[in-house]
């Protein structure tokens, strides 16, 4: 049988994604309502291909020293909307970010940090439900730490797995299949996948300010 996260192998393939980069999955907000929430200005949202996404992320982060504003860029499908960010300002590890994104809706989060940890986070109604280090999927923390554990088991995150590990071995030998596995997970919360063909489509971005 073939493995849930094979279709999103790409993912560990494919430039930035790869190396520093966080996807998050926001329902029933339109791609501009998601970026404003995220404190972008009305009229600084603008329209961009994937391309342009990647140049206006390098121009922010050389113009702003203090790693305090990011690039975003969003499009909607299937009810949800997707938020791809590269290089700095990861929705998944600030909380004041994600609190307001998640208010009176959920957000699934996958952030991607060759030299830290990756992290799969879901929050709802501006609460922290469940988070977990994708080496450590059995240390999970929030309010309902065991929510998706058959699903996690399903996608191969073993939610019991034993986390008494050499750490720098670890970072340095990780199995490139925990990444793709993330967002297998995510299929199975938000019921459609993130796909390489999504990002021949044009998408609206805009700075946002992570402080």
């Amino acid at each position: 049988m073939t493995d849930l996260h094979e279709e999103f192998g790409w993912l560990s393939e494919f430039g930035p994604f790869h190396d520093v980069s966080c996807v998050s999955f926001v329902r029933s907000l339109s791609p501009v309502e998601a970026l404003t929430r995220l404190g972008a200005e009305t009229d600084g949202i603008e329209e961009a291909t994937f391309e342009e996404l990647q140049e206006r992320t390098m121009k922010c982060i050389d113009s702003d020293d203090k790693m305090r504003t990011g690039y975003v860029g969003a499009l909607e499908t299937d009810g949800w909307t997707v938020l791809i960010q590269f290089w700095a300002a990861s929705i998944a590890v600030d909380r004041p970010l994600l609190k307001r994104l998640s208010q009176a809706t959920e957000v699934v989060s996958i952030n991607r940090n060759l030299h830290a940890t990756d992290f799969f986070v879901y929050a709802a109604d501006g609460e922290m439900v469940t988070w977990f280090d994708l080496l450590g999927p059995d240390a999970r923390a929030g309010s309902d730490p065991d929510r998706f554990v058959d699903m996690m088991r399903e996608v191969g995150l073993d939610p019991d797995l034993d986390s008494d590990l050499d750490l720098d071995e670890d970072l340095e030998d990780s199995d490139p299949g925990e990444f793709p596995r993330a967002f297998a997970l995510a299929r199975k919360i938000t019921g459609f996948p993130f796909s390489q063909d999504m990002l021949d489509t044009r998408l609206l971005g805009a700075v946002i300010n992570s402080r």
